[in-house]
């Protein structure tokens, strides 16, 4: 529902939903949409919960590309430890 509800949401209330200003965007989506308290409140928590399950799913996926890096890193310190032995054995 709240990727539906998303869509119809003002860009006002997304900015402070994403800021993380819930009344701010509770406010601002009643002066908007004439929608009741109860309805306004319950739109803004479906669509910020949706917003931190994508932030966390974002964040989550840039952890994991650090693997790669370290690997390049142990590399790249391996291969110098191996290019001043030999330096030093000619």
């Amino acid at each position: 529902m709240a990727s539906d509800a998303r869509h119809d949401v003002p860009t006002e209330v997304m900015e402070a939903i994403i800021a993380g200003r819930k009344i701010e965007a509770i406010k601002l989506l009643r002066e908007q949409t004439g929608m009741g308290l109860m309805e306004a409140k319950e739109l803004v928590d479906s669509v910020g919960r949706a917003e931190a399950e994508f932030g966390d799913q974002h964040r989550a996926a840039s952890r994991n590309d650090t693997g790669i890096g370290r690997f390049i890193l142990v590399l790249l310190l391996l291969s110098v430890v191996v290019a001043g032995y030999l330096w030093m054995q000619g």
